[in-house]
């Protein structure tokens, strides 16, 4: 568990907090605040660099129904955990991210199958399953809550995410993921990158284009369900989205991309954990989504290239140039003699 300040942070003064604060990311904060700063800081790194494969190939909304379904299987796992173990009102992660797992899986393959077997848009056959799905882990979470003991569990911190509950054993868990999965981006990334550009190009190199679907499928579904705890499973897939946009304002490289999506994954998760370290109530996933969106709107409008003012500029410059044009008197064509007009060769009539 996060190690907190005796005291309500309520009580302390800005100065304080502020103290406070550089003491946690001066590393200042104790051993279990460190490493749960670690693991959370390693999973905003890989999942920044996965999520510009999904925005590449145009799956973001994919994450969002992985993320959404496995709150049924959150509450399916809690229940049959419960039926058929002793003590089953208690949470035990390893089963309930593996139910997560299988049902955001399910959902995923539904997706594909109405996407072949089917007229559906993309995006349709997404939101249909996810808010299915999503409902189904509503029913379920109820259903769970009235098991003797389900509330202590801390199903809800599944939901919204909470950093502060986590022990040592979880951020350690959550990082070695994370560690995995940003080792295989980087091992993976000259494939991944040829795939979501141009698949037939990629298959006429002989790549295998089915497995590089189903390992970015795989990279994503291990960054959601390892920031289940943390972040929370309707704000992680934030992590996936966020940073890849915020950098592709910035550059359009791919290699570029990936470095800076990662470094503004793992910036605003460093940043939203430290301050929830001192601030118990504030949820660490609520405060890193912010962080992130703070960094995209302040890329939004000074992005050099693509940003909204760099874009006010570039149109002020064509008005300009275009009431420029039509001010200058018009150019004589070349052949004709000043004052004549094209077509009359420059001659008199008889």
């Amino acid at each position: 568990m996060i190690d907190t300040a005796t005291g309500s942070a309520a009580a302390l003064s800005p100065v304080e907090l502020a103290e406070k604060w550089f003491e946690v990311v001066s590393l200042g904060g104790g051993h279990n605040t460190n490493v749960v700063l670690a693991g959370v800081t390693l999973l905003g790194l890989a999942a920044g660099m996965v999520g510009v494969f999904s925005m590449l190939k145009k799956q973001s909304l994919v994450a969002d129904a992985f993320a959404h379904a496995s709150l049924a299987g959150v509450g399916a796992a809690f229940l049959l955990h419960g039926a058929f173990f002793a003590g089953g009102g208690r949470r035990n992660m390893a089963v309930l991210l593996l139910g997560a797992a299988l049902s955001g899986s399910l959902a995923v393959a539904a997706i594909s199958w109405l996407g072949r077997r089917t007229r559906l848009p993309a995006d349709t056959a997404t939101a249909a399953v996810s808010s299915a799905s999503f409902g189904l882990g509503i029913v379920l979470l109820s259903l769970a809550r009235r098991i003797s003991g389900a509330d202590q569990a801390g199903l809800d911190g599944l939901i919204f995410g909470s950093a502060a509950s986590m022990t040592r054993g979880d951020a350690q868990l959550m990082a070695a993921v994370a560690g995995i999965v940003l080792i295989a981006v980087l091992g993976a990334s000259a494939p991944l990158t040829a795939a979501a550009f141009n698949e037939r190009f990629a298959r006429v190199r002989g790549l295998p284009v089915g497995f590089i679907e189903a390992l970015l499928a795989a990279l994503v579904a291990a960054i959601t369900i390892a920031g289940l705890q943390a972040v929370g499973m309707l704000l992680v897939v934030a992590m996936l989205v966020i940073p890849p946009a915020t950098a592709r304002l910035w550059t359009r490289r791919v290699p570029g991309l990936l470095t800076l999506s990662g470094l503004l994954g793992a910036s605003a998760a460093f940043l939203g954990a430290s301050v929830s370290a001192i601030l118990p109530n504030a949820p660490a996933g609520a405060l890193i989504i912010l962080v992130s969106a703070a960094s995209f709107a302040i890329s939004l409008i000074a992005a050099p290239h693509r940003g909204l003012v760099a874009g006010l500029i570039r149109q002020r410059a064509v008005r300009h140039r275009a009431r420029a044009e039509a001010h200058r008197p018009p150019r004589p064509i070349a052949g004709t003699a000043p004052g004549t007009r094209a077509g009359t060769g420059g001659g008199t009539s008889t």
